[in-house]
C-alpha cells in the first residue's frame, strides 16, 4: 500500500510539474508581448477605440482583438490593416458580436 501511495503521489507531482512548465513565459516571450500590447494599445488609441475593443496576445505575438458592436466597419478595418502592416506583430484575427470579421488575408 505505501508503494502505491508513494507511485500515486510521484505521478501527480510529475502532471503538476509539467502544467507549471507549460504557463511559464520566457522573458524575450515578455519583451515581444509587451512591445505587441504598445503598438496595439497606441492604434487604438489613436482612433478613438481605446474603450471599445480588447485583446490577447499570443506567445507567438499573434493578437486575437475583439471590437464593441458599436464600431463601424470602416474603423476596424482600419485598425486591423494598421497592425497587421505592423511586423512586430506575427498576424491579426479580429470578432464582432462572436463573428470573425476581416478574416485572415
Amino acid at each position: 500500500m505505501t508503494t502505491y501511495k508513494t507511485v500515486l503521489v510521484s505521478l501527480l507531482l510529475l502532471l503538476l510539474t509539467s502544467c507549471v512548465t507549460d504557463n511559464e513565459i520566457s522573458q524575450e516571450e515578455l519583451e515581444k508581448q509587451n512591445k505587441v500590447s504598445e503598438i496595439i494599445s497606441a492604434v487604438l488609441f489613436d482612433n478613438d477605440l481605446d474603450s471599445l475593443a480588447s485583446y490577447n496576445i499570443r506567445r507567438s505575438g499573434f493578437v486575437v482583438i475583439i471590437f464593441d458592436e458599436s464600431v463601424a466597419d470602416e474603423k476596424y478595418r482600419k485598425v486591423v490593416d494598421l497592425l497587421r502592416s505592423n511586423a512586430v506583430i506575427k498576424g491579426v484575427r479580429a470578432k464582432q458580436n462572436g463573428v470573425e470579421i476581416c478574416g485572415l488575408p
